[in-house]
């Protein structure tokens, strides 16, 4: 071999020893350990858990129940109405300003407390205070005109929460009678007829209703309640009973709506026979319609 080859073979090995050594490693970056975490820190809430606004309990459900009775008084009150006189015929223009005389006994009736509920042809009844005071007809509902016919009054005493004084035993404390405006013509209504008289809820009910419920009462005129007997069908329809709740009541008692929510509510109710037809009569399938409003301030007993 000679010195050029030699030469040759001696590169050709260094190249190789130098290409197959492994490069040495670049040396770690140091780094801090991370700081401890405070135990007791809270942790911190994401925003939608923050955001998050629990629900609110469900409305009590609305209802229509048997109330429990007032004690009735010792002696049952007596009331007629002296005018106007029975069938009396009443001039059309002079319907309007014609008195309503009462004769009211055994129930007192001062301010603010026990009163007397005077109703015409089945209309809203107007309170009366002062049972000595004459009141004209216009007065019993302004809304309301006496046509020509035959009309019917109904008053019987009430307490201060508006319940009506019942029958006790064979005294019963309520007062009818028929007048007519105009002329006279067909009687509608006859004294022996079974008549149903609503009288509340009605109109405005503003402010918290009483715990035992809104109070709905009527009267019942030549009608006995009972199995075999008559009945009355009530249904309510307004919020929280939007499909409308249906009650049979057999037994003359005060009811009461429990829970009863903001807004308009119609009641309907029915004088039914033993066999559950409803009975003949303007007064016997009625609808009145009122509202309730639990954050207005309550109304005064004026008028109410």
């Amino acid at each position: 071999m000679n010195d050029k080859a030699r030469l040759m073979l001696a590169l050709a090995t260094v190249l190789s020893v130098a290409c197959s050594s492994d490069p040495k490693p670049e040396p770690e970056t140091a780094t801090a350990d991370p700081p401890a975490m405070d135990s007791a820190a809270p942790p911190v809430a994401s925003s939608a858990a923050a955001d998050v606004t629990p629900a609110p309990p469900p409305l009590p459900e609305v209802e229509l129940v048997e109330g429990a009775p007032a004690a009735a008084p010792e002696k049952a009150p007596t009331l007629a109405i002296k005018a106007p006189t029975a069938n009396q015929v009443i001039p059309a223009d002079k319907a309007g300003e014609f008195e309503v005389k009462l004769d009211l006994k055994g129930w007192d009736v001062p301010a603010g407390g026990n009163h007397v509920h005077v109703i015409v042809d089945g209309r809203p009844y107007k309170r009366i205070d002062d049972a000595k005071a004459p009141i004209k007809l216009k007065d019993l509902d302004p809304s309301y005109t006496l046509a020509e016919g035959q009309h019917v009054l109904v008053a019987f005493p009430s307490r201060p929460t508006h319940e009506s004084v019942k029958p006790i035993g064979k005294a019963t404390p309520v007062a009818v009678q028929t007048f007519w405006v105009g002329k006279k013509g067909t009687a509608g209504w006859k004294p022996t007829d079974p008549t149903f008289v609503y009288s509340r809820p009605k109109g405005a009910n503003d402010g918290a209703p009483p715990a035992e419920g809104l109070l709905v009462d009527f009267y019942l005129v030549n009608a006995e309640l009972g199995d075999g007997k008559f009945s009355v069908e009530a249904t309510l329809t307004g919020p929280g009973v939007e499909n409308g709740k249906t009650v049979k009541i057999k037994e003359w008692k005060p009811w009461r709506i429990k829970n009863p929510r903001d807004g308009k509510y119609n009641l309907k109710m029915k004088l039914l026979d033993k066999d559950g037809k409803t009975v003949p009569g303007a007064w016997n399938d009625v609808s009145h319609d009122f509202t309730v409003n639990t954050k207005a301030q309550a109304a005064g007993h004026a008028g109410h």
